[in-house]
């Protein structure tokens, strides 16, 4: 019976090491999650160097009451530019829906899948429903923030630590700005107030204000992982990983990885 218990023991004992190679296996590099950041650093920049040139010298970006001007927006009379600029973001959001179950887990899962399908319903929405002008306005205002966020990333795999904590301080100032500041005060209050004001019975009113409200609780949610970064900073702490990150390595005890180094040798 001892013999058999002791083979019993040995076997279980093999089973958990080969589970934990493998977990660690089909954990994603570094190089991975680096090339990762980079591709998503390169498109908000490309994203919002564009939405900039379209926008600037569009008179509803400085004043939103003007978006409601001229409503419904004819698609067939839309700029080409801003035609274009919904075509490059509402694809790549859609992208993002498949992309993100191949892309490095992260513990914010299901509230990024909650922001692709919330995103992609207001670019559809806005674009089908004749509103396309505030729709340009909702997609600008991110782009700034998401493009230094991959920056500080991208400084975080390459030790870069002066890069990593100066870009995530311009990070947390435009998402705080952009986000906090202009999203709710002018976008949202131009959605909700503003376009109920200038169109009687808008039948888009509650169904497009919800996803926007929705947007900005999640927003508010993401605030909160930037503050205890910030806070790590200003301890003196760098930063050295990103805390909606899984962990690169699954949870082991000492004494299971000497063993597993035992069982390789």
């Amino acid at each position: 019976k001892a013999v058999v218990s002791t083979q019993s023991t040995g076997a279980v004992r093999d089973v958990e090491v080969w589970i934990r190679r493998r977990q660690r296996e089909l954990m994603p590099s570094k190089l991975n999650k680096f090339k990762e950041t980079l591709w998503k650093l390169f498109f908000y920049t490309v994203a919002f160097s564009y939405g900039v040139s379209v926008l600037w010298n569009e008179p509803f970006t400085w004043k939103t009451a003007l978006v409601w001007v001229g409503y419904p927006d004819l698609t067939w009379a839309v700029k080409k530019s801003l035609y274009y600029y919904y075509l490059m973001k509402g694809s790549f959001y859609l992208s993002l829906m498949f992309s993100q179950f191949m892309d490095t887990k992260r513990k914010d899962f299901w509230e990024m899948f909650l922001h692709h399908i919330a995103s992609l319903i207001l670019i559809g929405g806005s674009w089908l429903g004749g509103c396309y002008k505030i729709g340009a306005l909702v997609m600008s205002v991110h782009d700034i923030s998401d493009a230094l966020l991959g920056a500080a990333k991208a400084c975080v795999y390459i030790k870069f630590t002066l890069g990593s904590n100066v870009t995530f301080a311009f990070f947390a100032a435009t998402f705080f700005v952009g986000r906090l500041v202009i999203f709710p005060f002018n976008i949202l209050f131009c959605a909700m107030f503003e376009g109920s004001a200038a169109i009687k019975n808008w039948p888009a009113l509650v169904p497009y204000s919800t996803f926007l409200i929705i947007l900005q609780i999640l927003h508010i949610y993401w605030f909160t992982f930037i503050v205890k970064l910030f806070i790590r900073i200003a301890t003196g702490d760098d930063i050295d990983k990103d805390n909606r990150s899984d962990e690169d390595t699954p949870p082991s005890s000492g004494g299971e990885a000497e063993e597993d180094n035992k069982k390789d040798n």
